[in-house]
């Protein structure tokens, strides 16, 4: 049995996440699919019904900054979280951008990029135009931040690098995506630095690309 269960699947870019982080420590990790949601199943591994959760023998974490905090912790390897308060101060910030606008936004524009293998219908092309400049926006921000240093949050890889590049990657598929990455050369070349780290192949679980 491997040395770290994430309850997921494969197409979740945080439990992505949490595997990139087990990855990059060095750390044997396998995918268990979640249970169904709104199973009691499922609902006793997280209270919201959310993914990924990780289990570490009798452990149990839910939620994917605690996950990759457990993850970076409890095992040797290299450290994925900076010890300087500036360091440290840049790592959470990100991290919270990601989560509180970068996949909304990502993710939405995926969503509707795929709707028609789950919705039915065909792309909005409204909608999809008012995601557009939101996205300039962000790919600006990114830009500038990784136009300065090698990471997001100093020289060095941390855990906000591992929160971003699945998010990154995934919207890189898209038309919205290809273009936004276009005008931002920087977060282009961070993205294929990522994107050359063996933790990065090891754990990549797209081929698609969406037209």
């Amino acid at each position: 049995m491997s040395t770290l269960v994430l309850h997921s699947i494969a197409m979740s870019p945080y439990g992505w996440t949490a595997a990139l982080t087990a990855a990059e420590k060095g750390v044997d990790c396998e995918i268990v699919p979640i249970p169904e949601a709104g199973t009691p199943e499922r609902l006793k591994l997280h209270p919201f019904g959310k993914m990924p959760v990780l289990q570490h023998g009798e452990v149990f974490v839910y939620e994917t900054l605690a996950i990759a905090h457990y993850i970076d912790r409890a095992f040797a390897g290299p450290a994925l979280q900076p010890t300087d308060t500036k360091g440290q101060t840049d790592m959470l910030r990100w991290i919270s951008i990601v989560s509180s606008y970068v996949f909304p936004l990502m993710n939405g524009l995926i969503k509707e990029r795929t709707a028609a293998f789950w919705r039915g219908d065909p792309p909005n092309d409204a909608a999809l135009a008012a995601m557009r400049e939101p996205l300039a926006h962000q790919f600006r921000l990114i830009d500038a931040a990784v136009g300065r240093r090698a990471f997001l949050a100093g020289d060095q890889l941390t855990l906000a690098d591992l929160f971003l590049a699945p998010h990154l990657h995934l919207v890189s598929t898209t038309p919205e995506g290809q273009e936004a990455l276009g005008h931002a050369p920087d977060a282009a070349a961070w993205l294929e630095r990522m994107r050359a780290r063996p933790a990065f192949e090891a754990t990549n679980p797209l081929t698609l690309r969406f037209g």
